[in-house]
């Protein structure tokens, strides 16, 4: 499942078809709401709420020319109450508990994310010097379970499939296969998945091909929300914001279906 987005000012004002000019101006007089993310970001939720109102914001910034920025006093800042630290001397990060181990850090990390060794018990992040120093006996266990490669990223796992069978494999079609359990995640990095050389190495060239060619076929008969908005003379929020009103949602790669993106311009048409 994606993840929300997050709109700065210049992808906000893309997204609803407006200047940054107009964008800053319409957020000065009160038109469009603060962001509600930090108070640098708007949410999805929030920006979804704004291309119905566009010909009201775009009308009332075309009456006046000017605008009156209100004046505002940063307070004095407090300064942050540090944060106490653990007690590094009787602690061990995953650094050091790799050290040691004998292992490499990512192999501590993966060997606590599969349960080999305990979680870290203190905040989470460090282990006690009485779990870590029993742990070091576990390492040739640890090693031969893992292995010796952390594995490959998407892009990196597409790269070495493409070598291999000569495919115009794309990151895509790591994750599309990942999605029809062809292949297994064998841990992550930063939030992203990564695949063992060997389940790369050892998927057949056919179930390759198929997905590519899959998206492909898919590529030829979908648009983008920015091509699907260009076609029907929108900007790309007012067409997100209809096309979900009437659901209409995309698929794979995030695209739209051609056929459907026409029949909702027949729609609108008849409104």
């Amino acid at each position: 499942m994606s993840r929300p987005r997050e709109f700065g000012p210049i992808q906000l004002a893309r997204w609803l078809g407006l200047t940054n000019d107009q964008l800053k101006r319409a957020h000065n007089r009160g038109l469009i709401p603060s962001p509600d993310i930090d108070d640098r970001k708007w949410s999805e939720n929030l920006a979804k709420t704004l291309p119905d109102r566009l010909e009201q914001i775009l009308a009332e910034l075309e009456r006046t020319d000017t605008t009156c920025e209100p004046s505002t006093q940063n307070p004095t800042p407090q300064p942050a109450t540090p944060k106490k630290k653990p007690n590094r001397r009787n602690s061990y990060g995953s650094i050091q508990l790799a050290r040691l181990m004998g292992l490499k850090e990512w192999q501590v990390r993966r060997a606590a994310q599969r349960g080999l060794i305990p979680s870290p018990d203190i905040d989470d992040r460090r282990w006690s010097q009485a779990v870590a120093e029993g742990l070091p006996e576990q390492a040739p266990h640890i090693a031969q379970v893992i292995g010796d490669h952390p594995g490959l990223g998407s892009q990196k796992a597409a790269d070495r499939l493409k070598e291999r069978t000569g495919l115009d494999v794309a990151r895509e079609d790591i994750t599309e296969l990942a999605d029809q359990g062809k292949l297994s995640p064998v841990g992550e990095y930063m939030g992203s998945a990564l695949y063992s050389l060997d389940d790369l190495d050892a998927l057949p060239t056919k179930e390759v091909s198929t997905v590519v060619e899959q998206r492909h076929t898919w590529i030829t008969h979908s648009l983008t929300p920015t091509e699907a908005a260009d076609l029907l003379g929108w900007p790309v929020g007012k067409f997100e914001v209809i096309a979900e009103r009437h659901g209409l949602k995309p698929g794979n790669l995030h695209r739209h279906s051609r056929s459907d993106v026409e029949r909702l311009k027949k729609l609108e048409n008849l409104t």
